[in-house]
């Protein structure tokens, strides 16, 4: 009888050893033989394959004492492991008629229990992907974050990368449960779905010893990057020596990120110190800049740990920077830093323009786009795309072909309304080579503007994103809906040929 209870990993190693049992005296008997037995590693509830001669002398087949359902296709018996039937050796006898029997031995071993190493990241979005690693990732029943089922993309023995669902609370500490048919796993460290606000919190881009979107503030030469293994986390961490004395003189500093005064942050990241060096058993801390805040000292191990310091901010936009420097040579290693708007606070008002991001808009020729006008001309060519973006997965790419008599001949704008008297704030994002000059302001539709931001060459980063942030009243006659917009003038010398995106455009009123 087959017996089918809860599914216990189970590992099979087949030991060659066949015995006859009984002999038959009959000259015309054909005798039974067992040739081979597959696969080499069985689990409980798997199918064990017998290959053999006159299996159709066969009459029943039994597991140590258990009679077994079987299935005979010529010479090939099948049949299923139980999945309740524990481990260790165990006799496969099949019988024939007058008690003749044939056995051979096999020996069950526990299901490989599957273990999570690494995280792409701690903190994703819904619809993004993550990619976990580890051992014995395959064969997965289910993975959940917090307590909603994430849909797989791909599973191997060693790495398994899922897509973010819908209905998982945001901002919020989260787990990611695997659960495979040889047991269940927990990844390491909280995850959150919601936007990392520290770009390449994971390391992972940058040339050489440096990092994109990171500061080297202090002990520059002392910061270096690693893929080595045993180092890295997941393919780049930072590498940090300790310089001694004081905890900033080996300081690693985030790009600023926009945060809401008021608001409680979590800063996260996973770190561990080199086994035998002083960081073993040493002391790190994080901070802010500007108005810097400071959090406790964290105990480092040689074990990877995910430390976090909840914070109310107090500056906008800040910078989070890394102190790594009290402990005199001291060797760390450190991936996935992240700052989520976890906690309590006045939540930011909502934008007052519309389509920032261009996520409602398809890709192609940028004419027609809701909220925008001027991105495509004869000036200048613009198109949505998807080869670059800083907040969601589209971005505006301007090419300058040609220049007017004046700066606003090319002129992105985007409409909005405000209120005479209010202050508010712009944040716009731009990637590109090639622009020597543009200026930023918002009017009622000439110029000057309220609010200008004037780009001289050095302030704009080739080929890295560039956020340009500044707060303005609005000084308006006109209460009417639409009374006001963004406007970006780029028909200057310097420019033809160049190429710039624009993105994540969000104008809100300060409170």
């Amino acid at each position: 009888m087959l017996k089918a209870l809860r599914l216990i990993g189970v590992f099979l190693t087949v030991i060659a050893a066949f015995s006859v049992v009984g002999c038959n005296d009959d000259d015309t008997f054909e005798q039974v033989s067992i040739v081979s037995v597959s696969p080499n590693e069985i689990f409980p509830g798997d199918e064990v394959t017998l290959e053999g001669e006159n299996f159709n002398e066969v009459l029943f087949v039994f597991l140590n004492n258990d009679q077994v359902s079987y299935q005979l296709n010529g010479n090939i018996i099948s049949f299923l492991t139980p999945t309740n039937g524990g481990v260790g050796e165990r006799t496969v006898t099949l019988v024939m008629p007058d008690g003749y029997i044939v056995t051979t031995e096999i020996t069950i071993v526990p299901r490989p229990f599957p273990i999570i190493e690494a995280v792409s990241t701690n903190a994703a979005q819904e619809g993004e992907q993550v990619t976990l690693r580890g051992t014995s990732l395959d064969n997965v029943e289910s993975v959940t974050i917090g307590e909603v089922e994430a849909s797989v993309v791909s599973s191997t023995a060693t790495e398994l990368v899922i897509t973010v669902p819908a209905g998982v609370p945001e901002n919020v500490a989260s787990t990611i449960l695997v659960v495979t048919n040889g047991g269940e796993t927990t990844a390491p460290g909280n995850f959150y779905v919601g936007q990392n606000l520290v770009l390449n919190g994971g390391f992972e881009l940058g040339d050489g010893d440096d990092f994109t979107n990171w500061s080297k503030f202090n002990g520059a030469d002392l910061m270096t990057a690693t893929t080595a293994s045993g180092e890295a986390y997941f393919d780049r961490s930072l590498r940090a020596v300790g310089f001694g004395g004081d905890a900033w003189r080996t300081q690693l500093a985030s790009d600023p990120a926009a945060m809401q005064v008021g608001v409680e942050y979590t800063l996260s990241m996973l770190i561990k110190a080199e086994a035998g060096s002083p960081g073993d058993g040493g002391n790190i801390r994080f901070s802010t800049n500007p108005d810097a805040l400071y959090s406790g000292n964290y105990n480092i191990t040689s074990e990877w740990q995910q430390i976090e310091w909840v914070f109310t901010a107090n500056a906008d936009p800040a910078r989070v920077v890394l102190d790594l420097g009290v402990v005199e040579n001291a060797v760390y290693f450190i991936d996935n830093v992240t700052l989520i708007a976890t906690g309590s606070g006045t939540p930011p008002p909502p934008p007052i323009n519309i389509n920032g991001s261009f996520e409602e808009s398809d890709l192609g020729v940028a004419d027609n786009i809701n909220g925008w006008g001027g991105l495509n001309g004869a000036n200048a060519s613009g198109e949505v795309t998807d080869e670059e973006s800083h907040d969601g997965d589209k971005s505006v790419k301007m090419t300058i072909n040609a220049i007017g008599s004046n700066p606003w001949d090319i002129q992105p704008t985007s409409n909005m309304t405000v209120v005479d008297g209010e202050t508010y704030n712009l944040s716009v994002w731009f990637k590109g080579t090639g622009i020597s000059n543009m200026k930023i302001a918002i009017d009622q539709g000439g110029d000057p503007g309220w609010a200008e931001w004037g780009n001289p060459e050095q302030s704009f980063q080739d080929n890295a994103w560039t956020e340009v942030n500044y707060d303005f009243t609005a000084d308006t006659t006109n209460s009417n809906d639409g009374n006001a917009r963004f406007a970006i003038s780029m028909s200057y010398d310097g420019n033809v040929g160049g190429v710039i995106y624009i993105d994540d455009l969000v104008v809100r009123l300060v409170q």
